[in-house]
């Protein structure tokens, strides 16, 4: 009898977790999941885990898999008060989720009752570095300015350049330690308009402000409008805003 197979390797099937929820009705979420495979949910007690079927192998983070990963997230979140987990995450079997789920349990519970009827919002503010001049913060009559302004009128030609290099530079560096001030108090007024504030890294220095916000979704009128009168008040100095949202509370989980 022939041997079918026989030599070749299964690939072997994990079980790719996307966030965990509230709520024990085991549901069914279609053919959503990475690769177009059904997403299912694992309960225990009252909590349940979102996962589908997957290779048991390394993901790759690119495009179509992050916009899947997310995809189930936010269909998760149409049932309920979802708990994002990172991308990547997979587990050999269903029991190892539930085991996940039971050793967890305590934390997980108390995450989802704090999360509960929340969104995050993020907000970017943006500026334009490399044209400080249309940056109308610093007042040019500090006392370093001024002292350099008379330090100019009464030397020659020559020393007055150098002197002018050395206002500009303080100019420059009074703009910065401004902007970083205002980036400061935009963040401490919108997490005081919100449940909570989370700073996040920036990789471009234009980026003066990287934040997450969480919202009650009771207060998101009021959310919004202390970040229109902040982009009020900043817009005309080159401020630029950014508003993402609402997602899940990726960055407060």
């Amino acid at each position: 009898m022939a041997l079918v197979g026989l030599g070749k390797r299964k690939m072997v099937d994990g079980k790719y977790l996307y966030c965990v929820r509230e709520g024990s009705k085991n549901h069914r979420f279609g053919d959503v999941g990475l690769f177009g495979k059904q997403a299912y949910t694992i309960t225990y007690k009252d909590i349940s885990a979102v996962v589908s079927s997957i290779p048991f192998k390394e993901m790759q983070p690119d495009v179509e898999n992050l916009t899947a990963h997310q995809r189930v997230i936010e269909e998760s979140r149409s049932f309920g008060t979802t708990l994002p987990v990172r991308f990547g995450i997979i587990f050999k079997t269903d029991d190892g989720v539930k085991k996940m789920l039971v050793k967890s349990y305590t934390d997980l519970k108390s995450k989802v009752a704090k999360l509960k009827d929340k969104d995050e919002f993020g907000v970017k503010v943006i500026i334009d570095k490399s044209d400080l001049k249309k940056i109308s913060l610093v007042q040019h009559d500090s006392l370093e300015v001024e002292k350099i302004k008379k330090e100019i009128s009464s030397s020659g030609e020559g020393t007055s350049y150098f002197l002018k290099m050395k206002m500009d530079e303080a100019i420059k560096n009074q703009t910065y330690r401004k902007i970083d001030q205002i980036s400061g108090q935009i963040h401490s007024e919108l997490t005081k308009a919100s449940e909570e504030g989370c700073l996040l890294k920036s990789d471009f220095d234009q980026i003066v402000l990287n934040a997450s916000y969480l919202v009650d979704r009771d207060q998101t009128t009021k959310f919004h409008q202390k970040l229109d009168k902040i982009k009020k008040k900043y817009e005309g100095a080159g401020f630029i805003f950014h508003l993402s949202g609402p997602w899940a509370p990726y960055s407060f989980c």
